[in-house]
C-alpha cells in the first residue's frame, strides 16, 4: 500500500473514531511530534502535554485534514507550531536585538552559520545551542523545521501561514543574527 493511501486510510479511520485507527495514529506520531515540541520548548513536560494537545486536536478535527494542501506530518507540525508558539508566549525567551550589533558585523556572509550547522566540534555546536535559546519562539520555530526537520520552505510557509519568500527572508536574517549571537557568545 502506497503512503498516500495509507495516509487516507488512517485519516479515514481518525474521521470515524476508530480506536485501531487512533492507535496506529498515535504509535506512528507521537514520537515524531515530541522530538519536533522538545527541541522548542527544552522542557519535556511541557513536550509531553503539547504533545498530547497536538495529537488529540489532530484526531478531533481530521475531517478537516486535506492532503492537496499538506502532507499528515506538515499538518500536524502546523498544529503543533500553533500550540507551541502559544505556550511559549506565555513565558517569553530572552533575546539579542540584531540591531544591537556594530553595522559592520550585519555584513557578514550568512554561510558561515549554516556552515555551523554541519560542524562537528563539540565547543561550535554548544555555542549554536546557546544562540539559538536566545532568538525568539519563532526563530527557534523556523531554524528547527529547516534544518532539523529539513523542511522545504514551502511546508514551512504552511506550518507558520506566511509566504515562501518571508520565510526565505526570515531564515536568511536568523542565520546573520545566529552569527552575531555567537560571536557575542565567544566573548564571555
Amino acid at each position: 500500500m502506497r503512503a498516500s493511501e495509507q495516509t487516507a486510510r488512517l485519516i479515514e479511520g481518525l474521521r470515524k473514531e476508530d480506536p485501531a485507527a487512533q492507535e496506529e495514529f498515535l504509535r506512528h506520531y507521537a514520537p515524531m511530534v515530541f522530538g519536533w515540541i522538545a527541541r522548542l520548548t527544552r522542557n519535556e513536560m511541557d513536550a509531553e502535554e503539547l504533545t498530547q494537545d497536538t495529537l488529540l486536536r489532530a484526531m478531533r478535527y481530521a475531517h478537516s485534514f486535506d492532503p492537496s494542501k499538506a502532507s499528515l506530518e506538515t499538518w500536524l507540525s502546523r498544529i503543533a507550531y500553533r500550540l507551541t508558539l502559544n505556550r511559549l508566549r506565555i513565558a517569553p525567551t530572552d533575546t539579542i536585538s540584531i540591531d544591537d550589533a556594530p553595522a559592520a558585523m550585519t555584513k557578514v556572509d550568512a554561510r558561515l552559520v549554516a556552515s555551523a550547522f554541519q560542524d562537528t566540534d563539540a565547543q561550535a555546536i554548544d555555542l549554536l545551542e546557546q544562540a539559538i535559546d536566545h532568538l525568539t519562539p519563532l526563530e527557534q520555530t523556523l531554524i528547527t523545521l529547516f534544518y532539523y526537520d529539513e523542511l522545504p520552505i514551502k511546508e514551512i510557509a504552511y506550518v507558520v501561514d506566511a509566504p515562501p519568500g518571508t520565510i526565505a527572508t526570515r531564515l536568511h536574517r536568523i542565520r546573520k543574527k545566529l552569527y552575531l549571537l555567537i560571536q557575542k557568545l565567544r566573548q564571555l
